[in-house]
């Protein structure tokens, strides 16, 4: 590059006198062109996230599809006085009893019976909500020490004709990693079960 502004030097002082003046304008102008070309290959490349910190979006429908809801709420839909033909008082638990699972100190499941109260309609479909207690003794004739250490909400199809009850059993799942008990029980278990929604649904034309 040197060699380069070099032999324009020497050529512009074997110009004639009047064209000097615009041969020297020319070399400036090159000049400042050559600069401006440097600045901008010395700019630094412009910041790329690391793929390491960018959010990975989870694909739609990702989530397990549930039937048996779908299939709630379209009878929903088709009879929609399914949940107040019951009313919740009509519903209870009773002789409601832990199934002791291989761990020590675990449940497996809840055995209860369901009584329809109602006098009219059969149940068709309940929902319960499910709490586990471990009470432990503190002493002195005071009363136990329980904690919640577990709980459990679902739904279920479950035909109870009028003035009749039936037997449940409510599995408790163990965690999915390595299938362990959800909690140990350190104490006595106190299990409370209570039915939070009730259905009636009428029998479609024809079934």
């Amino acid at each position: 590059m040197f060699w380069i502004f070099a032999g324009i030097a020497l050529g512009l002082v074997l110009l004639p006198a009047r064209f000097r003046r615009l041969g020297a304008a020319g070399v400036v102008a090159v000049i400042l062109v050559f600069v401006a070309v440097i600045a901008v290959n010395r700019r630094s490349p412009p910041d790329v996230p690391s793929p390491s910190i960018e959010r990975t979006v989870p694909p739609a429908g990702s989530r397990r599809f549930d039937f048996d809801q779908y299939e709630r709420d379209k009878k929903d839909r088709a009879d929609p006085g399914a949940k107040t033909r019951i009313p919740i008082s009509a519903l209870r638990f009773d002789q409601v009893q832990p199934i002791t699972g291989i761990d020590a100190g675990s449940i497996r499941a809840v055995r209860a019976r369901l009584y329809n109260d109602s006098h009219e309609f059969p149940l068709t479909d309940y929902s319960f909500y499910l709490v586990i207690q471990d009470c432990l003794p503190t002493g002195e004739g005071k009363p136990d020490r329980c904690t919640t250490v577990y709980d459990q909400r679902g739904t279920a199809s479950l035909i109870v004709p009028p003035d009749q009850a039936r037997d449940v059993t409510i599995s408790i799942p163990r965690n999915p990693p390595n299938s362990s008990a959800p909690f140990k029980l350190l104490g006595t278990a106190r299990v409370e079960l209570t039915p939070v929604e009730a259905r009636a649904y009428q029998p479609t034309p024809g079934s």
